[in-house]
């Protein structure tokens, strides 16, 4: 007996009917409606597709019912691991703020309402990027050559958090004068490393380039600071006799002599010229007369130092002047500056006793005489001329100094 075979017709309705029971079981993932009306309730993506890693971000999405928002649905927005939550508005509109956590890359951003009328969710396209980061260069603004330098800097992201844990390299000087450090930043992203002792070259305007930069990585972008640090340097000079002498009849230059010339230097130096045995002009003797300016490191300081074993004034008008044992000494630090005196004075044959103080005036009566004199350098951080004796007239045809000496110091660091 043969079985009757099934209609072409029926097998197609069998089909069919399994198809749409397949369609609304899947359906059913994406909205579980708590009424019939909620088969109509939807969620709609509006914030940003990117953003950058750890960065602040205000995702936003419309809940609708209809053709009408709805309102006290709770919405989950998350992206990699990052999450957060809002309740809907009045208008069906929901936001909140998250922050991407992961390795910058593609993740999609999904969002999720769940609501008395039902639950539906979303997936949209979403990347989280790389951070932009910048460096500031917080370190030290004065170096000294032979002495420690704290270089430091600090490492934030495009939305001013800061960066821990990331290497900052930087480097002291260029070419073949540039010293590195290396340092990791802390959790208030500063990174900070010392270089040991300083040897950095003195430049016209006393300044050193300093930099830091950060590589980057898979999270954040490169970034970097450059500064400039001044470079502390002293100066000095000093002579053993010099005179500019104008009077009628008698006119007398001297120039400096022996002079070590202007000394300006970020290092240890001597500057020594030849003493002289004798120097004479009309009416000025001095036997003995050396000059030289020391300086040394850490800390910076420069001496300049001079000696006449004896000299002899003798100008038209006024009394004799003798001095034996002249020595006059300045020394600038960037602590202070200090100056002193030796020397034996006679007066028209009458030996003068000269108090221990700076500036000590005798009237001559067309001169005067000024025993240590010490003048302060007017543009430096420290520094003093000191001149054993200076014999000068009010009309300036007169000007005689014996035993100068000049010292200074030079960007110095502002103290407490």
């Amino acid at each position: 007996m043969r079985l009757p075979r099934p209609s072409r017709t029926r097998s197609r309705l069998l089909l069919a009917g399994l198809t749409g029971l397949l369609l609304t079981a899947a359906a059913a993932v994406v909205a579980v409606p708590g009424t019939a009306a909620a088969a109509t309730l939807k969620v709609t993506y509006t914030g940003p597709d990117s953003a950058p890693y750890r960065a602040p971000t205000k995702l936003s999405a419309v809940i609708a019912l209809g053709d009408s928002g709805y309102a006290g649905a709770t919405v989950t927005f998350r992206v990699g691991t990052a999450s957060c939550t809002a309740t809907s508005a009045g208008d069906g509109s929901a936001s909140c703020t998250l922050a991407p956590a992961d390795k910058p890359g593609y993740y999609g951003v999904s969002v999720r309402a769940e609501s008395d009328a039902g639950r539906v969710g979303t997936f949209s396209t979403f990347r989280i990027e790389k951070a932009a980061t910048t460096l500031a260069y917080t370190g030290t603004k004065y170096i000294a050559n032979d002495e420690p330098a704290r270089l430091a800097a600090v490492l934030k992201d495009g939305a001013g958090q800061a960066v821990e844990n990331r290497t900052v390299q930087f480097a002291l000087g260029t070419g073949a004068n540039e010293q590195k450090c290396d340092a990791a930043t802390d959790t208030g992203g500063t990174a900070s490393c010392t270089v040991a002792k300083v040897d950095q070259p003195l430049n016209e305007n006393g300044t050193v380039p300093v930099s830091g930069a950060f590589a980057g990585d898979d999270y954040y972008l490169s970034s970097g600071d450059s500064a400039t640090v001044l470079l502390q340097y002293v100066t000095g000079r000093a002579y053993g006799a010099f005179a500019a002498v104008d009077l009628l009849l008698f006119p007398v230059t001297l120039p400096p002599q022996p002079d070590t010339g202007a000394v300006r230097t970020a290092r240890a130096t001597v500057t020594k010229p030849p003493c002289s045995a004798e120097i004479d002009a009309p009416g000025l003797e001095f036997d003995a007369v050396c000059a030289d300016v020391t300086t040394s490191l850490a800390p910076g300081t420069s001496v300049a130092h001079t000696t006449v074993e004896s000299a002899r004034i003798g100008l038209p008008g006024l009394p004799v002047i003798e001095l034996s044992g002249v020595e006059a000494v300045s020394t600038s630090t960037c602590q202070k500056a200090a100056g002193t005196t030796g020397l034996t004075l006679k007066i028209a044959g009458k030996q003068i006793d000269v108090p221990d103080v700076p500036n000590t005036e005798i009237d001559l009566g067309l001169a005067r005489l000024v025993v240590n004199e010490q003048i302060p350098v007017a543009d430096a951080d420290h520094g003093l001329t000191v001149n054993a004796v200076h014999l000068q007239d009010a009309a300036g045809l007169i000007d005689v100094v014996v035993g100068s000496a000049t010292s200074d110091a030079h960007n110095c660091p502002p103290t407490a």
